[in-house]
C-alpha cells in the first residue's frame, strides 16, 4: 500500500488515470473512501479532457484530526463494482500555532524624596531622606552639614559632600 502526505488545512486534489477495459462500451463512475476506526468520507470524482479522474478533498481541519487514514479508488461501472487502488493518506496541519502564558512579577519601585524637618523645641532645620519602597518606609535623618551654624543663618541649601552622598547611597542599598 503506497502513501501519500495531506495537509488538513488547505484543499488537495489526486488524480488518478484509470483505464477500463470490457467488450462493451460502459459509464464509469469514480469516488475516493476516506476511512480510519472513528470515520468514513466518500469525495465524488471528476473525469478530465484527458480521461484523468480528479478527486478534490476540502481542508478538513474541523473534520478529522491528525494522523493516518486509509483511503481507497471505488469504480463502478454498470452494476460492478471494483476497487482498483488503496493508498495510505497521512493528514497533518500545514502550520501548528501554541501559545503559553508567561507571569512575571513587578519589581517594586523605590523611589528616595529629600525634605527639612523643623523640630518644635529647637527650631533648626535637620535633612532627612525618606525612602520608599512598595512595602516599607523608611525616614533617616541626616547630620546637617554645618551643625556649628544656626538654621537662620543658612540662605541656600547646603551642598552635599562625597561623604554625605556615599551615606545616603548605603542608607538606599541596605536591605532591613
Amino acid at each position: 500500500m503506497s502513501s501519500i502526505d495531506m495537509l488538513l488545512d488547505e484543499e488537495n486534489e489526486l488524480t488518478f488515470q484509470v483505464n477500463i477495459e470490457g467488450n462493451r462500451p460502459a459509464d464509469a463512475s469514480c469516488r475516493l473512501r476516506l476511512d480510519n476506526a472513528e470515520v468514513g468520507l466518500m469525495f465524488e470524482a471528476k473525469r478530465n479532457e484527458e480521461g484523468e479522474i480528479s478527486v478534490v478533498i476540502p481542508p478538513l481541519k474541523h473534520v478529522l484530526k491528525e494522523g493516518a487514514y486509509d483511503m481507497t479508488l471505488e469504480v463502478i461501472v454498470d452494476d460492478k463494482y471494483f476497487e482498483p487502488l488503496t493508498l495510505q493518506g497521512n493528514f497533518e496541519k500545514s502550520v501548528k500555532v501554541t501559545a503559553e502564558a508567561v507571569v512575571r512579577r513587578k519589581k517594586p519601585k523605590t523611589t528616595v524624596s529629600a525634605s527639612t524637618l523643623v523640630e518644635n523645641k529647637k527650631k533648626s532645620n535637620k535633612p532627612a531622606v525618606t525612602v520608599k519602597n512598595n512595602s516599607v518606609k523608611k525616614e533617616t535623618p541626616i547630620k546637617p552639614i554645618n551643625e556649628n551654624k544656626p538654621a537662620a543663618k543658612i540662605k541656600s541649601k547646603p551642598a552635599l559632600t562625597d561623604k554625605d552622598i556615599h551615606r545616603l547611597i548605603d542608607m538606599l542599598t541596605s536591605k532591613k
